[in-house]
């Protein structure tokens, strides 16, 4: 009886050894990847891009929309989609609330069209197919922040293989690539985006 105890307790000594390596290697395979998500993640283009029919921007960031409204401005395409905005929002009040010139202020009461119904990035990209779709749009320009523009490319990319997309990726005053892991609150930004930038990839 005894020496079965102890074959048991070795066993389960043994085994949690060997869960313990595993969680080890599977944690730093992640932070490997991490890693090199962070040093691939797609820089701001410093030209516009090519003309459009379209362009969606993803809420998430004055920067976002100030990107949106000025390829608008110069021409890249002629029509907005601003995707996820707030219930009860109106276009007065969300250049109000973000104080926008009266140049912006006039292009996003003229040509964007603002979205209510996406949630997240699946429903943005649904949201956009069905705009482009009702407005006859075979091209469009995503707009959203570098380091949510992996995850956003694979939701559009499939929810629209029939449209040619361009990528407008916007670098947030506060990313500090360089130095991001310095950043306890950068840090789990931006491994919450990788793992879910994973888990759309592996369900796509």
């Amino acid at each position: 009886m005894a020496q079965r105890m102890t074959n048991n307790a070795k066993t389960r000594v043994q085994q949690a050894k060997t869960m313990l390596i595993g969680c080890a290697v599977l944690a730093a395979i992640f932070i490997s990847g991490l890693q090199y998500f962070v040093l691939n993640l797609p820089r701001q283009m410093e030209s516009p891009a090519r003309q459009s029919d379209g362009i969606v921007v993803i809420t998430g960031g004055q920067q976002r929309l100030d990107a949106g409204l000025t390829l608008l401005a110069t021409g890249t395409a002629s029509k907005l989609l601003i995707s996820g905005v707030g219930t009860g929002l109106s276009k007065v009040i969300l250049a109000n609330d973000l104080q926008l010139d009266q140049t912006q202020r006039d292009l996003l009461i003229c040509c964007a069209e603002l979205e209510f119904a996406a949630h997240d990035t699946r429903g943005n990209a649904r949201a956009a197919r069905h705009w482009a779709e009702t407005n006859n749009l075979a091209s469009l320009v995503l707009v959203t922040a570098n380091y949510h523009m992996p995850r956003a490319r694979l939701a559009f990319e499939h929810e629209m293989p029939h449209i040619d997309l361009h990528y407008w990726p916007v670098s947030p005053d506060d990313l500090h690539i360089d130095s991001w892991w310095k950043d306890p609150g950068l840090v789990r930004l931006l491994a919450r985006e990788y793992a879910k930038f994973l888990a759309e990839f592996i369900r796509l």
